[in-house]
């Protein structure tokens, strides 16, 4: 065993031989002084028990997933069904308690956007320059001024970009909101190993290589800082992904459904037309709801249709949600809930025996959980429906699909749309696309009612862009 000066540096070092993972130390004597340091500041950081667990339970098990039991279609709350009439009172005095705080998921990159920094900092909209972080703050800006009273703002980032986003908030000012209200906070990571013999994995001399716990970080994020938010007031966690421009920010109708039928987690989802679509399905299995990706349907159940012709299995997960804080972080001596892990692998390139080792093939494995594996462990889920128009336009890729010129287009047909219902006369094209540019910030209005209400005292443009902000 090597030694260290410290006490309580060789004592971690003792750990890690006792663990099986002495070949962290294999160049110990090759390393200069600050890579040593380092290297030593990351094994402080891993929980060495929870690591070992994972890797009897996933590297060393020889057993297998069971599989899913046939599932059902779910109970959802459809767009308008009587029951969700006058939710929105409910969920509107619920955010004037207080007792509501936002959780943006932001631990992604810009990688596939062409984008350098945090997703969240990437400019979607062209005229503006606005980028997602200041479309949503801008929505809760204007919440918070209908509400008077403000709301806690939670972002959930990754180690690869929380400096990054925590600078870019200051250097804007935070847009517009006070600083005490907003937490940028990171999930947890945990070391990447080689799957063949669990060993930690190193990315350069002096550093493990570490990898993000999953959007389900979110949970033990929540768990962290829960006894923060209890003495502010907070009973439920509104939280929504970086990369949808559309999710509608501590939607009312939403809070008051999930407090009507007094829902542990709630979630929205919006209707697949396309059996093929690639976005997780809420079902149920036994008597519990839960998310399964597309590919885990059978073909005849991903092309089952209803009395009414629509896809049977139909509820597409858009990562927007209510949770209770009690359920995910009970008070008192109760046990917090755990998320199960699971494992992916990559090719990456790493550190080891003195010198880099790449590889075509898969080559590592992280540990990741999942947000949607909640819904096993809740008595009480709820899905309710969104209007995929209203809600939905992920940015996730650079070109095609679901990329920023699809979710500017989407904006732009929400915004016209608005105009419209609001008396003012647009060309459109084919596709429902005017003639002219419009953008219309979320500080002048969230809805068409909301903006009618704006352009009474406002005066437009006969032509060129229609910017409002």
């Amino acid at each position: 065993m090597i030694q260290v000066e410290d006490a309580v540096d060789q004592a971690v070092v003792a750990k890690f031989y006792e663990a099986g993972q002495e070949h962290l130390f294999a160049d110990w004597q090759q390393l200069e002084s600050p890579h040593r340091r380092t290297l030593l500041e990351d094994l402080h950081q891993i929980d060495l028990g929870l690591l070992q667990q994972l890797i009897r339970d996933h590297l060393d098990s020889d057993a297998t997933q069971a599989p899913i039991a046939a599932p059902t279609p779910p109970r959802w709350i459809p767009l308008g069904d009587p029951t969700r009439k006058g939710a929105d009172q409910a969920g509107l005095e619920t955010l004037r308690r207080g007792e509501v705080a936002v959780l943006l998921v932001a631990g992604g990159v810009g990688t596939r956007l062409g984008h350098p920094g945090p997703k969240g900092a990437f400019p979607l909209l062209p005229s503006s320059g606005a980028t997602l972080f200041q479309i949503f703050a801008e929505s809760i800006c204007r919440l918070q001024k209908q509400l008077g009273k403000n709301i806690h703002w939670l972002i959930m980032t990754s180690p690869s970009n929380h400096e990054e986003t925590v600078e870019y908030f200051r250097q804007h000012s935070y847009h517009g909101l006070f600083p005490s209200e907003v937490s940028i906070l990171p999930q947890h990571q945990l070391p990447v190993l080689d799957p063949r013999r669990g060993k930690i994995l190193r990315s350069d001399p002096g550093h493990v290589l570490f990898a993000p716990d999953g959007h389900g970080g979110a949970i033990r994020l929540l768990q962290r800082e829960s006894k923060r938010l209890r003495d502010r007031g907070i009973r439920h966690i509104y939280t929504h992904q970086v990369d949808n421009p559309l999710a509608w920010i501590a939607d009312p109708e939403l809070l008051g459904l999930h407090l009507a039928e007094s829902s542990q987690f709630t979630s929205k989802a919006v209707a697949k037309t396309d059996p093929e679509e690639k976005v997780g399905i809420f079902c149920k299995v036994g008597d519990r709801m839960r998310v399964i990706e597309y590919s885990e349907l059978g073909e005849s159940d991903r092309h089952a249709r209803d009395e009414n012709g629509e896809l049977s299995f139909r509820a597409g997960n858009i990562a927007t949600h209510v949770i209770d804080l009690d359920f995910i972080a009970p008070a008192g001596e109760n046990e917090a809930l755990q998320l199960p892990f699971h494992q992916a692998s990559k090719s990456v390139r790493h550190w080891r025996d003195g010198r880099w080792q790449q590889a075509e093939q898969p080559n590592s494995v992280r540990f990741e959980t999942f947000l949607f594996d909640v819904l096993p462990l809740c008595q009480r889920a709820l899905v309710v429906e969104a209007d995929r128009e209203l809600e939905f336009a992920p940015v996730k890729n650079g070109t095609g699909v679901d990329s920023p010129d699809t979710s500017r287009a989407a904006m732009q047909k929400l915004w016209t749309r608005w105009l419209l219902e609001a008396g003012v006369e647009l060309t459109l094209n084919e596709e429902g696309i005017p003639d002219r540019t419009v953008e219309i910030s979320p500080l002048v209005a969230g809805n068409a009612e909301e903006l009618k209400k704006y352009l009474a005292d406002v005066e437009l443009p006969v032509e060129g862009p229609i910017l409002l902000r």
